[in-house]
């Protein structure tokens, strides 16, 4: 191949095609460093590189403006090993993604938001920032893509992340925690009037970029609330894969999402083909919240038929983790894992490093008046005929 007359763009060609430049790039955290790195490497192969060009490509991005530009790299396969989808990228039809350098990193963040925030701002994943549709995500497919072990779907704020956390103590699981990439790619499945072999093609090929390179390790996979109205779209792609839906007393929820809302619980967040609600925008704050976690709890008890599910409560946590949902995702934890996962719900799973403190006295007294009566009257009734799966074996 001629070398280019751009040196930038000889550059990129050099290191893309090298997966050893990758790990030797990828490995530079500080921004100084990675400079004179490239500027030194381009040199040995005889490529001239502007440092100031260098440093302006890996300026630091902390918005994240750069998901709204154009890539310097666009791809139409999947990068090379070390590289998974960061964010989705916004368009008119199908999804993108931006993908960024993750090395070997172990995800144990609470969220995936924070490692790929972390991977994203590596100068590497900053000046080869890659791109992809999601023809070249559904074609870089491997064969055989990784079949997560288990799926965890919950109402929000009722103990998922706990459950996520203590799986990922064992450094043979591999746990995704509510991916944005998943999200948008389910939410174009969703809506999309693409044919559905294709729509299940783009799921599992996305799960499958956000848990490349994992070795023998298990896969699971914690999904955000409003995942549980595509549900069968998930039990499509993944037929033999186990899942739990987890709840909560909904006044406490109710509380909770007062307090803190979650982003997609904001009238007009999702379409409206998924998140049904007559009227939304126009409605009350407590009535709207009320009919969405009412649409997300009857979609688990309308689809508990699809086979395959087991019921969580909150209350039951976090024993129902080492006794129950392990066993239903296959892993048989001997006396030692079961101690450091149990150690694991003694750290506050959003922030592992301060201890757990329990709220569920403190939401209960908050939870009076209005929304105690909003919650009796919406909400109450379903949960109750959720909490009647807990020994329905048939999901089982």
């Amino acid at each position: 191949m001629d070398t280019p007359a751009d040196p930038l763009t000889a550059f990129y060609r050099l290191v893309l095609g090298n997966p050893a430049l990758h790990a030797r790039l990828g490995a530079i955290e500080t921004r100084e460093d990675f400079v004179a790195a490239a500027v030194a490497l381009a040199g040995e192969h005889g490529v001239s590189l502007d440092r100031a060009c260098v440093a302006a490509l890996i300026r630091p991005d902390p918005i994240g403006v750069s998901r709204w530009l154009p890539s310097p790299i666009v791809l139409d396969r999947w990068p090379a090993r070390g590289w998974r989808p960061a964010w989705s990228v916004p368009t008119e039809g199908a999804p993108g993604l931006d993908w960024a350098w993750f090395g070997d990193d172990r995800l144990t963040a609470p969220f995936y938001e924070a490692s790929a925030r972390r991977s994203l701002d590596r100068p590497f994943s900053a000046m080869f920032r890659t791109r992809t549709d999601l023809a070249a995500l559904i074609a870089g497919s491997p064969e055989a893509p990784p079949v997560p072990a288990g799926l965890i779907y919950h109402m929000t704020r009722c103990g998922s992340t706990l459950i996520a956390q203590m799986l990922a103590t064992d450094a043979a699981h591999c746990v995704l925690s509510e991916p944005e990439p998943l999200e948008a790619v389910l939410s174009w499945a969703a809506v999309s009037d693409a044919p559905l072999d294709r729509r299940i093609a783009a799921i599992r090929a996305v799960v499958a970029a956000l848990g490349r390179d994992i070795g023998g390790r298990r896969l699971f996979v914690k999904l955000a609330g409003w995942n549980t109205l595509v549900l069968p779209l998930l039990r499509a792609a993944f037929p033999d894969t186990p899942w739990a839906y987890v709840c909560r007393a909904p006044s406490e929820v109710l509380v909770s999402q007062l307090r803190q809302r979650s982003p997609y619980l904001i009238a007009g967040a999702l379409p409206g083909a998924i998140l049904d609600i007559a009227d939304a925008p126009s409605r009350e704050d407590l009535e709207f919240l009320c009919a969405a976690l009412g649409g997300i709890g009857r979609a688990a008890l309308d689809h508990w038929a699809l086979g395959g599910g087991l019921l969580v409560d909150y209350a039951d946590l976090p024993n129902a983790v080492t006794d129950r949902i392990a066993p239903h995702f296959g892993l048989a934890p001997d006396e030692s894992l079961r101690a450091a996962m149990l150690a694991t719900a003694t750290r506050d799973a959003k922030v592992p490093g301060q201890r757990f403190t329990p709220d569920t006295a403190a939401k209960r007294g908050a939870a009076a008046g209005e929304v105690h009566a909003a919650a009796t009257a919406a909400l109450v009734p379903l949960h109750a005929a959720l909490l009647a799966l807990r020994h329905d074996l048939r999901g089982e």
